[in-house]
């Protein structure tokens, strides 16, 4: 169905408003599901605030939601957002971010993905995309330039999402599309379920695939031919050109071009004890098993590389196997964290069975992390006798049996026989399964914890101080997995200890800079490899001033940039505080860290100071200038900021120090 009315609101309002707009699309577009309505507004107030991405999202989010909504309630909001970097020249300025209210954690949640989805809804003349509602009957929406179309879902609903893409690309007759789109996962309300950007690339975590789905929402199609105007074209030009150089020196970068994220960080992880092994039991694999896991092993299925939009990196593999049990399969993938997730956290060593398990997961619409871990805990569990073959409908679940994780994948994804209990994730599961269970859950504000953290004090720490909760792409910082020397650690963050993962010191400041350097990245959308996230000799913040300066005709400095993300880290704050209630006793580790020490390698007999770990806490909510005592805000750093919307809800919920 094709809203006429919002067509001719949207050109005539683009005609009279977009003159002076350069980076940004310059537009919101909202659509109604429950009555089958859109209409459109200016971005220009709110990246004014918070320059664009995950900033604006989220504070619309803050200032649009009931703290009384839950997650699959009509009520709650999907907002794709894009920065405005996306889809200009700008090396691997990529990202699309997705938000709603996390299914996990009734917080923040937020996810992005590259592919070529954000840049194309930018070219449609969009900055961001806010649903809210439910339609009575599947849909998907049909954004062309601006063309909007409710069309039914009705022949997809059901489809994996390999065939959901190939199927609305033949019927809208356009190979160039991309889409947004769930699997059965989504459709089913598993928690665990991602969003999927061009098929394989997953917006995970916080479950807001299964958001998506609660909205009757099978996807979002979209095509677009308008331009981005540049306001200084010669001098974004010279950025451009300046950063490129940068990333195509750096070290990393090269191997990433190599190996992908798979063969870059696994063996170097696994000599840090930072991978998880047996469900976390221990935090080094032996070394043999990693050598068959080891990307060489993958070099015979590789087809060709892939990269996202206007990326030089290229780090994704596409991989085809050609013989044996899973002959046919292909896919793009995979990520470390498939690696660590389904390899070393299960005990596999078979490459053909990882790259089967990367299609599957993508197939069915699945979050790798949260679907790792509520699986390895069942694993644990059997092992331990707390769950039996009754219970598992008849299978054994064995390290290393990676024919039964796949067939738990299915059963996860279609709540089919314990797959049910699994869907709702693994605090949950561990809560209603009981009998010590819950020892073996790790998790941090209720959301699955992938990593193992014993080695590498920050990176933990920023997986528990975790907006999102448990993910570490909100501020772990990287530092003690690259090896930052002491000297570069001082000059960088002031920290010479930023490298050193055994030691406590300064790393409650490191983290706190550390979300807010990665706030910033997130708002402009942006690739993190091309950060300063993978490696001290890529962009930094004075990058990122200089680009969007030259982009927008507006000259932001570094400090501007780094204050407005201080900003948007605030709300993310103030909001988790209203719709969760945290405070500094939801900020820790799972018990397990703290109590079982590495089993084996060169960090054995490592675990977590419980007295240490609370003083890294004492001092980051003494940077953030928050209490120490509750981890709440306070109502000087929020006038500081300029947030005074912030200090009168907290106020008036009596939820600030």
């Amino acid at each position: 169905m094709r809203n006429t009315a919002f067509l001719a609101q949207l050109s005539a309002w683009r005609c009279n408003s977009l003159e002076d707009v350069f980076g940004w699309a310059g537009s919101i577009l909202r659509v109604d599901l429950s009555k089958s309505k859109a209409c459109v507004e200016s971005s220009k107030e709110y990246v004014k605030r918070f320059i664009g991405g995950r900033a604006v999202a989220q504070w619309i989010l803050f200032n649009e939601l009931d703290p009384k909504t839950q997650p699959f309630d009509r009520e709650n909001i999907l907002v794709f957002d894009t920065g405005p970097l996306t889809g200009t020249l700008a090396p691997a300025a990529s990202r699309v971010g997705i938000n709603a209210k996390n299914v996990f954690s009734n917080g923040v949640g937020w996810a992005n993905a590259g592919g070529h989805f954000g840049p194309e809804m930018k070219y449609a003349g969009f900055d961001f995309l806010v649903i809210t509602g439910r339609s009575e009957k599947p849909v998907y929406l049909w954004i062309n330039d601006e063309d909007l179309e409710f069309r039914s879902a009705s022949s997809i609903w059901g489809k994996d999402v390999f065939d959901c893409e190939d199927i609305i690309r033949s019927d809208l007759g356009d190979r160039r599309i991309r889409i947004a789109s769930i699997g059965p996962a989504g459709e089913n309300l598993v928690k665990a379920a991602a969003v999927m950007i061009d098929k394989t690339r997953a917006a995970g975590g916080c479950g807001l695939g299964a958001v998506m789905g609660s909205k009757n929402l099978k996807a979002v199609a979209v095509r677009g031919h308008r331009s981005i105007r540049v306001a200084d074209p010669e001098g974004f030009l010279n950025a451009v050109d300046g950063s490129l150089q940068k990333i195509l020196k750096s070290n990393n970068v090269a191997s990433m071009r190599r190996s992908g994220t798979q063969g870059t960080f696994m063996k170097g992880m696994n000599e840090l004890c930072a991978i998880p092994v047996r469900n976390a039991q221990d935090d080094h694999w032996d070394e043999l098993k990693m050598d068959l896991l080891d990307q060489p092993q993958f070099d015979e299925y590789e087809l060709r590389k892939v990269a996202c939009f206007g990326c030089p990196i290229h780090c994704s593999h596409y991989y085809r196997i050609n013989q044996g049990k899973y002959a046919e399969v292909e896919t793009e993938g995979f990520e470390a964290n498939l690696g660590f997730g389904f390899g070393s956290r299960f005990d596999i060593e078979y490459a053909p069975a990882m790259i089967k398990i990367q299609e599957l997961i993508s197939r069915l619409g699945l979050d790798n992390d949260n679907t790792a871990v509520v699986l390895s805990w069942a694993f644990e569990c059997f092992e331990r006798g707390i769950l039996t073959k009754e219970m598992t409908d008849g299978l054994e679940l064995r390290w290393g049996d990676y024919e039964t994780v796949i067939e738990l994948v299915r059963k996860l994804a279609f709540r089919e026989g314990i797959g049910d209990l699994l869907a709702e994730g693994v605090r949950t599961a561990s809560e209603k399964v009981g009998k010590g269970s819950e020892y073996y859950a790790t998790y941090v504000k209720g959301q699955e914890m992938i990593e193992s953290i014993r080695s590498t004090k920050a990176w933990g720490l920023g997986i528990a101080l975790s907006s999102r909760a448990a993910r570490h792409l909100n501020g772990a910082p990287t530092t003690e997995i690259i090896n930052v020397s002491p000297e570069l650690g001082q000059k960088l963050f002031g920290i010479p200890t930023a490298g050193d993962g055994l030691s406590y010191e300064g790393k409650g400041r490191l983290v706190c800079w550390t979300e807010q350097y990665k706030m910033l990245v997130d708002m402009l959308q942006i690739c993190y490899y091309t950060s300063l996230w993978l490696g001290p000799d890529l962009l930094l913040t004075e990058d990122y001033a200089n680009l969007l300066s030259k982009l927008v005709g507006v000259p932001y400095t570094p400090e501007e940039l780094m204050y407005a993300a201080r900003k948007a880290a605030n709300v993310e704050k103030a909001f988790n505080t209203l719709h969760s209630g945290f405070t500094r006793a939801h900020d820790y580790l799972p018990d397990r860290f703290y109590v079982e020490p590495i089993k084996t390698g060169r960090f054995k007999g490592e675990k977590i100071d419980r007295e240490k770990y609370d003083r890294m806490l004492d001092e980051y909510y003494q940077c953030c200038e928050w209490d120490t005592k509750t981890g709440l805000q306070t109502a000087d750093v929020l006038r500081k900021l300029g947030l005074p919307e912030v200090l009168l809800k907290l106020e008036k919920f009596d939820r600030l120090k």
